[in-house]
C-alpha cells in the first residue's frame, strides 16, 4: 500500500514539473552522449527526457530513492549506475565524463562551490555541464528581500533548500571555457522561487 502511495505522489510531482520544465529540459539533453552523470536524481525525473539505452550514473546519497530509481529507469529504458554519496566527493576519475546534468540540487546541498568543483573536475575536456536552478532574486528587489526573510523557514520546511543562493556566481567561478546562462522567471505560486537560471557550461 505504501509503495502505490508513494507512486501516486511521485506521479503527481512529476508531472507537475514536466509542466514547468519539460520543453527546457528536452532542448538542454537534446544531444546527450551515451553516458552521463546525473547529481542529486532524487526519484529519476530527469530519465524521460534521455534517449533509450542512455547509462545515468547517479549521484544521490539519499538511499531512499533506490527502488524507484529503478523503477523509473526501467520504465524509460535508460541502465542506472547508483553512487549513495554526497556531490561534494564524487567518486569517479578526474577527466572521465563528457556530460554532467544537475537539476534543482545546488539548493540543497551543503557546500555548493565544492560540488562544482567536482564537477568540473571529473569533466573531460570539452564536456558539458547542463544545469537548471532556481536561484536568489536581484539585490534590493521586493523579491529578494521575501528570500531572505523565508530563508529558514523554507530550508526547515523543504528539506535544506537554500531560498536565496546565488548558483550565478558560484558557477562563474568555476573555471569552465564557456558558459551559456539564461535567466528565467518560472510561472509558480511558489514566490520565493520565481527566479531561476539554466544553461550549459564546457570545461
Amino acid at each position: 500500500m505504501i509503495h502505490i502511495i508513494n507512486d501516486w505522489f511521485i506521479s503527481l510531482v512529476d508531472r507537475y514539473m514536466d509542466a514547468h520544465y519539460g520543453g527546457r529540459k528536452q532542448s538542454l539533453l537534446r544531444d546527450h552522449p551515451e553516458t552521463i552523470v546525473e547529481i542529486g536524481a532524487a526519484y529519476g525525473a530527469n530519465f524521460r527526457y534521455l534517449k533509450p539505452g542512455t547509462k545515468v550514473i547517479v549521484i544521490e546519497p539519499n538511499e531512499s530513492y533506490n527502488k524507484i530509481l529503478k523503477r523509473r529507469a526501467e520504465r524509460f529504458n535508460v541502465t542506472i549506475e547508483i553512487h549513495n554519496t554526497g556531490a561534494e566527493s564524487i567518486d569517479l576519475p578526474s577527466d572521465s565524463i563528457d556530460m554532467v546534468l544537475d537539476s534543482l540540487v545546488m539548493c540543497t546541498v551543503e557546500y555548493p562551490d565544492q560540488v562544482l568543483s567536482e564537477i568540473h573536475r571529473i569533466l573531460r575536456t570539452g564536456g558539458k555541464f547542463v544545469f537548471i536552478e532556481h536561484v536568489r532574486s536581484e539585490h534590493h528587489t521586493w523579491l529578494c528581500r521575501l528570500q531572505n526573510f523565508v530563508q529558514k523557514p523554507w530550508k526547515w520546511f523543504f528539506d535544506g533548500c537554500h531560498v536565496n543562493r546565488d548558483t550565478a556566481s558560484s558557477i562563474d567561478k568555476v573555471p569552465f571555457s564557456k558558459i551559456d546562462l539564461e535567466e528565467f522567471k518560472s510561472k509558480t505560486v511558489f514566490l520565493p522561487i520565481i527566479p531561476h537560471i539554466s544553461g550549459t557550461a564546457i570545461k
